[in-house]
């Protein structure tokens, strides 16, 4: 997932995240003690899920920098072309 969102690959994020959230369901309904590796593995899901999020929040405002550039150039357009009648 975290290669995915990297690459801006946004659907397949979305495709990955039922088979991540089955993964981790699975990983902490085991009742194995909490060792040093364990806990590090846990703290680089956490990173990586932040880095992801951090990721996806960019991604959405810049969509809503070009959905507000489109929609002023549309309406621009549409000013013109009623000017012109």
């Amino acid at each position: 997932m975290a290669q995915a969102g990297e690459q801006g690959d946004w659907d397949q994020v979305i495709a990955l995240e039922p088979e991540r959230r089955s993964l981790l369901e699975k990983a902490f309904a085991t009742h194995a003690p909490v060792d040093e590796l364990v806990a590090e593995r846990v703290r680089t899901i956490l990173e990586l899920d932040k880095s992801l999020m951090e990721r996806s929040i960019e991604a959405r405002e810049a969509i809503a920098v070009e959905l507000s550039q489109s929609n002023k150039a549309r309406k621009a357009n549409n000013a013109y072309q009623a000017a012109g009648r």
